[in-house]
């Protein structure tokens, strides 16, 4: 008897260790396939998000990138899910304000940054490139403007945390607290940098003006669904573009293929030469500056005075057409018709601003005739025009020997 319950035991006793055995093996395994999956970029980067700040260093190679002539922000409007690029407190807003309208740049004191002075937390997974990006971006704010980044202090309750999060995307002025601002990888580039900070200074897009239809026209039809909201409208009710035209070479505006569905245009210039230049901005132009200045009530001192290569002359004046030698920077796929503002009939307009809600509506049995009523411009129902020559009357028409043949 007692032999039997030894040799159990003993069985009992091998198949643990066996077991344990087995356990070991696999977790061996799944260790060499997680060391075959990770590349030299992961053992770069720590292993816990140290939060740092820029140095003199970062500063010093940031003037020592070179400029490039291309533009990258168009990757804003082409992330996963047509989020846009706003997001947080703003964002959140948006969506729940979306029967009003938002402002252009905030006018409210709660919503700016005390003395322009913009506290920041960065994280340590940004290179030593990407750092340098960011140091240009900073730079170009503290020689432009009278804005200033600053490492955060204790004291500081609300600052920008920035860092790899999420592609690109930023809330809008001061939201409190801990703010994100998201530069992940493919954002790092300095005009996007620059847009998402400018986000982060105050402003939203200029797409997005309470006037901004009689610069561009909204093509609805050929605009992701799920991105209808990043093309609303702004309230100009409180002088809140600081008396500023609108600026087709704001480094806030959307290119002319923004949350494309079909690779069409989905907004067009009302003056056409100037759908290439929406969206193409590389730097500030002459307006965003200004407009940052008399949001923060900076001395003149930071008053643009010398033209970029992207802007136009300082305002009040309109923009004007940038030099014919100037190569275009952006040429956006046409439409299967050339577009044109003029090729619609008068009297074919919207009667109201929220069409956009209801564009999967257009061609409903149930609602057609009256979105053809009050939405005939964006569901596309407008026909063009048909030159007609004028009628002439019998004392018009020319002698016969004056004719040919």
């Amino acid at each position: 008897m007692r032999i039997v319950v030894l040799l159990i035991f003993l069985q009992v006793h091998l198949k643990r260790i066996q077991g344990s055995v087995q356990e070991d093996e696999i977790q061996g395994s799944a260790q060499e396939d997680a060391l075959h999956f990770l590349t030299h970029d992961d053992f770069h980067r720590p292993t816990e998000d140290a939060e740092v700040f820029l140095t003199e260093e970062d500063f010093r190679n940031g003037e020592l990138l070179t400029s490039k002539s291309s533009n990258t922000s168009k990757f804003l409007t082409r992330q996963l899910f047509s989020h846009g690029d706003i997001r947080g407190k703003a964002a959140w807003k948006l969506k729940t304000r979306r029967k009003g309208a938002r402002r252009n740049g905030v006018i409210a004191g709660i919503k700016k940054w005390p003395n322009g002075r913009i506290p920041y937390v960065l994280s340590g997974q940004y290179t030593e490139r990407e750092r340098a990006v960011l140091a240009r971006s900073f730079q170009e704010y503290h020689k432009r403007t009278c804005v200033r980044f600053v490492p955060r202090s204790p004291l500081d309750r609300d600052y920008l945390y920035i860092g790899k999060i999420d592609g690109c995307y930023s809330d809008v002025g001061r939201a409190g607290g801990r703010q994100e601002l998201s530069l992940d990888d493919g954002c790092m580039q300095y005009d996007t940098a620059i847009h998402e900070l400018m986000h982060s200074v105050g402003f939203y897009h200029e797409h997005e003006r309470w006037d901004r239809d009689s610069y561009i026209k909204i093509l609805w039809q050929n605009i992701d669904r799920d991105a209808y909201d990043q093309f609303g409208k702004v309230d100009l009710s409180e002088s809140s573009y600081y008396g500023q035209v609108y600026d087709y070479y704001s480094i806030m505006h959307y290119d002319s293929l923004a949350f494309s569905k079909n690779g069409l245009e989905t907004m067009v210039a009302r003056r056409p030469e100037m759908t290439r230049v929406i969206g193409s901005a590389i730097n500030f132009s002459p307006t965003d500056i200004l407009k940052m200045n008399l949001m923060y009530k900076c001395g003149h001192e930071t008053i643009p005075d010398v033209v970029n290569s992207n802007s136009v002359p300082p305002i009040p004046p309109p923009p004007l057409l940038p030099p014919p030698t100037l190569p275009a920077v952006h040429t956006p796929i046409g439409s299967v018709r050339p577009i044109t503002v003029e090729d619609e009939d008068d009297d074919c307009k919207d009667k109201t601003n929220l069409c956009w809600r209801w564009l999967d509506r257009c061609n409903s049995f149930f609602f057609e005739k009256i979105m053809k009523e009050f939405c005939a411009s964006s569901c596309g129902f407008c026909s063009p025009k048909i030159p007609t020559a004028p009628k002439k009357s019998p004392e018009e028409v020319p002698p016969s020997y004056l004719t040919l043949g």
